[in-house]
Formats: C-alpha cells, structure tokens, sequence
C-alpha cells in the first residue's frame, strides 16, 4: 500500500510538471493518495448540457453535475486529432486558467475532458479542430 500511494504522488507529480492531465486510474491512485480529493471530489453522475458551441463541424458541449457542483467538457461528430479543453475563471471570463484538462480524440469521433470542481468559478468548453487550425469555446456558465 506504501509503494501504491508513493507511485500515485510520483505519477501525478511528473504529470503536472508534464502539463498532462491525469485521467482514469491514474487520476484515481493520485487522489487516494493524496487524502481523495481528485477522485471523490467530481462525479459525472445527473450530468446536463449548460452550454453549446461548435468549430466548424465538431460540435462542443459543456456538461455538468447537478450532483457534484463539476463540469467538464466534451466534443461529438470530431476526428481523431481534435483537441477539448476547459477553462475556468473566477472573475466572469475575464481572466482565466486553462487550458485544463486538454484531452485529443484518439479514435471515434468523441471524447471529454476529467471534471473540474467549479465553486466560485465559471468554466466553458473550447476544441480544436485539428483540419483547420480553428479554435472555439462555449460561452461562460
């Protein structure tokens, strides 16, 4: 158990230094060791869409637990090589942290971002259309 929670503080310790998100076990193992709270923090549980947008023909959601006070972003009908991310802001959109959570569709043609906790904050989606070089977010929520 010692060694487990050891790799799991390493392994999120590079991934930050990296700029990577963590997704999955990874991210699971870090918040277990590091006292839980990347792992029960966020659910994706009574997940709705709160905002829309869309980079040419890829469309971009920004979802949300009603649960969990969460969100995260996804994208649909994209390519492999297209990119989501979230920003979040703690002053209406005027500045912001991101990109968070940057994660590439590797095949299909959808893929999300890991939830972020947004007491406090606004967040909106953005995506990258690997094709056109084109970027563009949903509004503020």
């Amino acid at each position: 158990m010692r060694f487990t929670k050891r790799a799991a503080v390493l392994t999120a310790g590079v991934a930050l230094l990296a700029g990577i998100g963590l997704t999955g076990t990874a991210a699971q193992a870090a918040g277990t060791a590091t006292g839980g709270a990347a792992a029960a923090a966020c659910s994706t549980s009574n997940a709705v869409t709160k905002r829309t947008g869309s980079v040419d023909s890829i469309r971009i959601e920004l979802r949300y637990s009603t649960s969990s006070r969460c969100a995260w972003g996804r994208i649909y009908s994209a390519d492999p090589g297209d990119k989501v991310w979230v920003d979040r802001s703690s002053n209406g959109g005027g500045t912001w942290t991101g990109p968070m959570g940057m994660t590439t569709v590797q095949s299909g043609s959808d893929t999300y971002t890991p939830a972020y906790d947004d007491a406090g904050y606004v967040m909106r989606a953005c995506a990258w259309n690997d094709t056109t070089g084109t970027t563009r977010c949903t509004g503020w929520y």
